[in-house]
């Protein structure tokens, strides 16, 4: 019995022992766990006790947590923005103001006689060839393959160079033009915006009032005329034309006007230095951009005059941003012009006619000048940007005419740019029945698909040209 009881408490003995062992070890765990918890900031007994209530939702001091959730950002974890903070502004575009320019539109009796057929045709009539200003006249399709780009730039200019004297009056051509309103018409549905009317056919009426009558009915079509002033204190009146936020002014000069004078207090607006001079200043005060419509040089030729040159530099000089040359109903060269305090300066020349009855070679190769105008976003600045003269022609063919005083008998006007002509187009067209005894006019000679390109590279400088003709 005794042995028994000795063996029985020896074992009980070892599982005490063994007992104490586990235990301390478990105490052992346990506080080594408490103390790392400690260490990463998740004392759970210190969060209840900070906390104290259930109900609240404020913050732990000294914790970034709001919450009792697991979830909860951790304070060595980025944390999002507050609520009601406020984005960065995105970064603003640059402002682009599209412009394009085209030259003379300048309507001879051929040309609107084939407007009166084109409306009678249209409505099934028979065409009187009655030309007044209050007939019926379709001008549309001569424009077709350039009305797209005329509706879709940002502003449109032409020079309308035949001016018109209103319902009823008698319809004439060269050299003193009275043209149908049905012109300023299609112009408007074309998208022109801004209309040049200071060249030398602004008195053909012998006297100011086809030029006053112009500026009326463009304005009631909701363009904006250039080139009548009612007096000269009306020159202080600088032509302003807002597009996106800028500013553009638009100056207008003619070389003369045939010698017809108004007689009359309306001030026409010859080029002359002094004149240039005070304008240009107060358009650089009140303008962004300053726009030169110029008339002048001579006609039927290629390269430009002393005069032209002349005046270019002043306008540089000046700081004149854009000229926009006519009068020579040719193309002439075009470049960049900077001024000894280095502005630049965009310079056209000529742009040659763009709707005419004019015969020669050279009168019907013309050209559409666009470019861009660039608010930068950030620094504010203006620059002209990516100039193109798109080559163009006027197609037209020899008919029967119908008064042999006023009608060459051209028809089927219409507008090609050279890209898009043919060789068998340029065959057809009326300036070969023109040259057979007036001669050729294009650079290496005969009116051919072939001179027209090699005209178009000889004056146009290549970085203004589309790539097909580079």
């Amino acid at each position: 019995m005794g042995g028994k009881k000795a063996k029985k408490g020896a074992s009980a003995y070892r599982y005490f022992t063994l007992f104490l062992v586990l235990a301390l070890t478990a105490l052992i765990v346990i506080y080594g766990a408490t103390v790392l918890q400690r260490q990463e900031g998740n004392d759970p007994v210190s969060s209840v006790d900070s906390v104290g209530d259930e109900s609240q939702t404020g913050s732990v001091p000294g914790s970034t947590s709001t919450s009792d959730d697991p979830s909860a950002d951790r304070s060595d974890e980025p944390t999002s923005a507050p609520e009601n903070s406020e984005d960065p502004p995105p970064v603003s575009e640059d402002t682009v103001v599209s412009i394009l320019a085209c030259g003379d539109n300048l309507i001879h009796p051929s040309v609107y006689y084939y407007a009166m057929e084109c409306y009678a045709n249209a409505h099934n009539e028979n065409c009187t060839y009655v030309a007044t200003n209050d007939a019926n006249y379709d001008f549309s399709s001569i424009y077709t393959n350039v009305a797209e780009r005329m509706k879709n730039a940002d502003i449109c200019y032409i020079n309308q160079e035949t001016l018109s004297g209103g319902d009823g009056t008698k319809i004439y051509g060269y050299p003193t033009f009275n043209s149908p309103e049905a012109v300023g018409r299609t112009l408007r549905t074309l998208g022109v915006d801004v209309v040049n009317m200071a060249h030398n056919h602004m008195l053909d009426a012998g006297n100011d009032s086809f030029l006053i009558h112009s500026d009326g009915f463009f304005k009631s079509l909701g363009m904006t005329p250039l080139g009548y002033y009612k007096n000269e204190a009306d020159t202080n009146n600088i032509v302003l034309y807002e597009e996106q936020g800028i500013t553009f002014a638009f100056l207008t000069y003619t070389y003369g006007t045939n010698g017809i004078t108004s007689r009359s207090e309306t001030y026409i607006p010859y080029m002359k230095e002094d004149f240039v001079r005070k304008q240009v200043a107060l358009a650089k005060q009140q303008a962004d951009v300053v726009i030169v419509s110029a008339h002048w040089g001579n006609e039927d030729t290629y390269s430009p005059n002393s005069d032209q040159k002349f005046f270019a530099n002043l306008f540089c000089e000046l700081g004149v941003d854009v000229v926009i040359g006519m009068h020579s109903h040719c193309i002439q060269p075009m470049q960049w012009m900077e001024s000894s305090t280095g502005h630049r300066m965009l310079l056209t020349y000529s742009l040659g006619n763009f709707v005419s009855g004019m015969q020669g070679g050279l009168n019907v190769l013309e050209g559409m000048l666009s470019f861009n105008v660039r608010r930068d976003a950030q620094t504010k600045e203006i620059t002209v940007e990516e100039p193109l003269f798109t080559p163009l022609v006027l197609h037209y063919t020899k008919e029967k005419s119908v008064n042999t005083q006023l009608d060459t008998g051209y028809r089927n006007f219409k507008l090609y740019d050279l890209k898009d002509y043919t060789e068998g187009l340029a065959a057809a067209h009326g300036v070969v029945w023109y040259e057979k005894s007036h001669g050729s006019t294009l650079r290496g000679g005969k009116f051919s698909l072939e001179n027209l390109y090699r005209t178009v590279k000889e004056i146009i400088p290549a970085e203004f040209l589309p790539p097909e003709y580079r």
